[in-house]
């Protein structure tokens, strides 16, 4: 058997051990199982030509999951402070005669609409992982300042902070949804690219194959001339990718940095930029069929 149409060592390996019936019968399936193995990985077919885009979907699902979980969350959250009662404020009087408009401090509404805010913004799965953040902490970077003041320092629940609360916590849930228009947004980009990529990397394994030395020689170039445009399609795709990353995020009416943007989605990932990680990996499979095709064509001359 020539060199190259050899079995590659686990199948031989698989062979050599047949003994008996039920050991000849194991080692065969063995060894069918090895060689299915070795002959994709000879002839690329277990090639996965957008494995980075398929992961960048997983993570793009996993975070899709914890806004909806936040905005359900937040929506939870409006709805106990709607029923939670809002007095009307009292006058006090400082030093130096000056009246000033407080909250009743005696009912304690503010320690209900607290404990509301724990149980339902900060009680979602992935509250530690992604923020993990005091409840001070938090309450201002999700209402701001000037309501996390109030909330904080205050024990009754005044109208006025009661509809600054509810307005900061629909903002939130606004905001929320803008994050997801984006999500779904990427995820319609990647899922186009990495259709496209797929779709050139297919038809590469379809002009590369076994004894291409047994191809005529225009049969051969008509390969080529095909890979070439495959591998042009696969420019264009990764062109329009870096139009779109050019472009940035966009999140409502505010653009943000692509860089920190993509960083933060994909930071679990080996690439930060999935479809050029996987166009790059669907060149260089093109390369390989070329070489393999100049190898044949060279033959024929």
């Amino acid at each position: 058997m020539p060199a190259s149409y050899s079995l590659g060592p686990e199948v031989e390996g698989g062979v050599a051990t047949c003994s008996g019936a039920f050991g000849c019968a194991a080692a065969v399936a063995g060894a069918m199982i090895a060689f299915l193995l070795w002959s994709g990985l000879s002839a690329g077919l277990l090639f996965a030509p957008r494995v980075n885009v398929r992961a960048a979907l997983a993570a793009l699902g996993r975070e899709r999951e914890a806004v909806i979980d936040e905005r359900e969350a937040l929506s939870t959250f409006a709805a106990d402070v709607e029923s939670i009662p809002a007095p009307g404020p009292t006058p006090s009087v400082e030093a130096g005669g000056a009246g000033v408009v407080s909250a009743n401090s005696q009912s304690g509404e503010m320690a209900t609409l607290r404990k509301r805010y724990r149980e339902t913004v900060m009680a979602v799965d992935h509250y530690e992982r992604d923020y993990g953040e005091s409840f001070p902490e938090h309450l201002a970077n999700e209402f701001g300042d000037g309501v996390a003041g109030a909330v904080v320092v205050n024990d009754g629940l005044s109208p006025q902070v009661k509809r600054a609360v509810l307005s900061s916590a629909e903002e939130s849930r606004k905001q929320r949804n803008q994050y997801l228009d984006t999500l779904d947004r990427e995820r319609r980009r990647l899922e186009s690219a990495g259709d496209a990529l797929e779709r050139t990397a297919d038809h590469a394994s379809e002009l590369d194959g076994d004894r291409l030395r047994r191809r005529s020689f225009e049969e051969l170039q008509e390969r080529y001339s095909c890979l070439e445009d495959a591998r042009q399609s696969v420019k264009t795709t990764l062109e329009r990718r870096q139009e779109q990353l050019h472009e940035g995020v966009t999140f409502g009416w505010q653009r943000r940095d692509t860089e920190s943007v993509y960083r933060y989605l994909y930071r679990d990932l080996d690439a930060t930029y999935p479809v050029l990680a996987d166009g790059a990996r669907v060149l260089d499979r093109i390369d390989t069929v070329e070489h393999r095709l100049t190898t044949a064509l060279t033959a024929k001359a």
